[in-house]
């Protein structure tokens, strides 16, 4: 029986950004690691709002929602240096919206990375403490927003709710056209996984594209239990919302916990490696807190050979450069 088709075009989008954006070969990479499959990277960094990133696929839809129900401010929250803050607020600014930020941690002396831009592009900062409630505080601004006569819409961490998720369903159904047109069959795809809509899209994408690609999540924040359940718990949300009649099991999702360094933020010893090891081989710039930690689960499971039945293995570049800047310690030496 043929697969469901997902039909897009029944969201509305900004089009904030060309599509598709570039899947690209990493032949230096491969050699430098010696893998034996062939080695891609979807450039979802290059989304171009904000400075790029994932979060911009998603927005592209969320946002659209704001517009469609008159919203004149966005409230959103995640932590001091998030990219899904920078992109929403750039998002924002480029609706000619007010947007504010609560953000999950104290404000440092310096502003630099992430929260530099915060400041450049005039987000009103709410910083609460790493032990604030970001979600009842939301709620209560968002309260407060509309005694004042405004219409607040409140967007969750990460853009990770069922329309946003969507956005990765997209970027794996471009993978699909663009693998097919370079001739390249695709086993294995990695991304990072945090606030669970990127793997979900990409599940959904898979399943209605590309079946016989398999997901695998690079937890940056928690065990792999807890993430299977939210990834799948979004993904049967994302199927429904599309009214495709499938779902997964947590059971099903594929998640690795063993790179994050048992805390979110903080930089690993592998992640670092990882970070130079693309930068010098393929002249792409990943960052300490999502990606190098994606990208460093991809290259060990590469090393292991645990990836040897694919033709090719894909990494999707999910942006967040500029957090880069704001961890410069790690790299005063080459």
């Amino acid at each position: 029986m043929a697969r469901q088709q997902l039909d897009l075009a029944r969201w509305a989008r900004i089009g904030a950004f060309p599509r598709p954006t570039p899947l690209e070969e990493m032949p230096r990479l491969r050699a430098a690691v010696g893998a034996k499959p062939r080695l891609f990277v979807k450039r979802d960094d290059a989304t171009l709002v904000g400075l790029g990133g994932n979060k911009t696929r998603k927005l592209d839809f969320v946002m659209a929602d704001a517009v469609a129900q008159n919203a004149d401010v966005i409230v959103t929250w995640a932590g001091v240096q998030s990219n899904h803050c920078r992109q929403t607020l750039a998002f924002a600014r480029k609706l000619g919206l007010d947007c504010h930020l609560i953000l999950t941690g104290d404000e440092p002396e310096v502003r630099q990375g992430n929260l530099l831009i915060f400041t450049v592009l005039g987000a009103h900062l709410h910083f609460i403490g790493a032990d604030g409630d970001p979600r009842t505080y939301a709620a209560s601004l968002a309260e407060k927003l509309q005694l004042q006569g405004r219409q607040p819409y409140v967007v969750p961490i990460g853009a990770s709710v069922p329309l946003g998720a969507l956005g990765y369903a997209e970027s794996v159904l471009e993978v699909a056209a663009q693998a097919q047109a370079a001739g390249v069959e695709f086993g294995h795809a990695f991304l990072a996984s945090g606030s669970a809509g990127t793997q979900a899209g990409a599940i959904v994408g898979a399943y209605v594209a590309l079946p016989g690609l398999r997901v695998h999540g690079v937890s940056v924040s928690r065990d792999a239990a807890s993430q299977q359940e939210a990834v799948a718990t979004l993904t049967n949300e994302t199927f429904a919302l599309a009214g495709i009649k499938a779902q997964v099991t947590a059971a099903e999702v594929i998640v690795h916990d063993q790179y994050y360094g048992g805390r979110y933020g903080v930089a690993t010893p592998e992640g670092l490696a990882a970070i130079k090891l693309m930068a010098r081989t393929e002249g792409l710039i990943v960052d300490p807190v999502y990606t190098a930690k994606g990208l460093a689960g991809m290259l060990d499971q590469l090393r292991q050979g645990n990836l040897d039945d694919a033709e090719a293995v894909l990494f999707f570049h999910t942006g967040g450069f500029p957090s880069l800047f704001a961890q410069a310690e790690h790299f005063q030496q080459a």
